[in-house]
């Protein structure tokens, strides 16, 4: 077996080395600390712990929860469910499970993202680039054990079936997403603008069975009483007035660190109005007649950027959302013959990501929130989204065309 692996590597391209040897090193460290400490730096006893949880009928939300177990636990009790297959093992070998689990998912999608929807002819080398570029925002989510790694997972994969016009399973992707996370429902509302006769009403019959899922697997009452609580957990959730150390890392942040004159009622109306805006950007695109693979991929980096600047709930593990559309920029962004001020900010996003990234490594990335580093990045590379021209591939020539995407 070793040496069929040996032989595999040898024949891969230099890029395909780097990149399977840096991920394969990247989790095999946070398998072995997750193995070794399965309880430090890590979310995972949080859902692990719900679910068993769920199980014994427990309360899973503060201020109920019991005290022996670790709190923050602020998904849904359908999530609880789902973890069940990780939670029957002992923390140190249910962490590594879901570690690996989660990384194939990442590279899986990413993967069937490339083949299926990104523009261009990429090679191979250009995916192991892409999946390079995809571990500074990601190395902290797979660390931790955030679920945040299978939600950008299950968006691409919604991406990549829409392209291929598999429905159903772009609906189940969403649903998982979903059922992960609250926020991406603006996702799905923005893929539904664009979709509406095969989205909408594939995704209110889908809602149900989320819905229905806690009801089959314990009794009415408790599980009643959980969604109740759940929904105080998350209205209650109110950092504004919070210090800049825990506050949301989003523009709010911006706006309170640098005292800019915008209350917090015209905030929300800022947080409106922006993914409506959004909605009907990518519809006018949709109507201009941009090519559907541009389209997918606007509308994945426009959603994502979305949730980062103006969403309700935006930490810093919450940036790994960003890692595949930003990834795809940057190699994008080498097909340009010549800088612009677009590629100016693109490269402003990705120079502050990365600061981000180093200095988080080195101590507390709550200090980082004092100066704003992650909401910075993160609103530049939604302003390159919003100035995209149309693609330049599209008003080519066939010649010209082929030159571009020859890469």
């Amino acid at each position: 077996m070793l040496s069929s692996i040996r032989h595999w590597f040898i024949a891969r391209t230099r890029w395909e080395q780097a990149a399977f040897a840096v991920w394969t090193i990247v989790l095999l460290f946070v398998c072995t600390r997750a193995f070794v400490a399965p309880a430090s730096r890590t979310v995972y006893p949080i859902f692990s712990e719900s679910t068993r949880l769920w199980w014994q009928t427990d309360d899973l939300y503060e201020p109920y929860r019991p005290n022996h177990v670790q709190g923050g636990y602020r998904y849904s009790p359908a999530f609880a469910i789902l973890f069940t297959p990780f939670a029957i093992f002992p923390d140190a070998i249910g962490g590594v499970l879901w570690r690996i689990f989660s990384g194939a998912c990442f590279i899986a999608a990413l993967a069937w993202l490339t083949r299926s929807v990104l523009p261009g002819c990429l090679s191979r080398d250009h995916f192991a680039i892409l999946t390079l570029l995809c571990l500074p925002l990601s190395v902290q989510s797979l660390n931790n054990g955030q679920a945040n790694v299978i939600v950008i997972a299950s968006m691409m994969a919604t991406i990549a079936a829409i392209r291929e016009q598999r429905w159903n399973l772009a609906t189940a992707l969403l649903l998982v997403a979903f059922i992960c996370k609250v926020y991406p429902i603006a996702f799905a509302m923005l893929l539904i603008v664009l979709y509406p006769r095969q989205l909408l009403w594939r995704m209110a019959m889908a809602i149900l069975p989320s819905l229905v899922l806690p009801f089959v697997a314990q009794h009415w009452d408790y599980v009643v009483d959980q969604h109740q609580k759940w929904i105080e957990l998350l209205l209650a959730d109110d950092r504004t007035n919070a210090d800049d150390r825990n506050k949301h890392r989003d523009l709010w942040l911006l706006i309170d660190i640098y005292h800019l004159p915008v209350s917090r009622f015209a905030y929300r109306i800022i947080q409106m109005a922006g993914g409506a805006g959004i909605a009907l950007l990518l519809w006018i695109r949709q109507r201009q007649g941009w090519d559907e693979k541009h389209l997918l991929i606007s509308a994945l980096g426009l959603g994502v950027s979305w949730i980062l600047v103006l969403g309700p709930v935006v930490e810093s593990s919450t940036f790994q959302l960003l890692a595949p559309s930003l990834a795809w920029s940057l190699v994008a962004s080498v097909r340009e013959s010549s800088w612009s001020a677009r590629r100016l900010i693109l490269a402003g996003s990705g120079l502050l990501f990365v600061l981000a990234a180093a200095l988080g490594s080195l101590g507390n990335t709550a200090d980082l929130s004092i100066i704003g580093i992650h909401p910075m990045a993160s609103t530049l590379y939604f302003v390159y989204l919003l100035s995209e021209p149309r693609p330049i591939g599209e008003l080519a020539t066939p010649t010209e065309t082929e030159r571009l995407t020859a890469m």
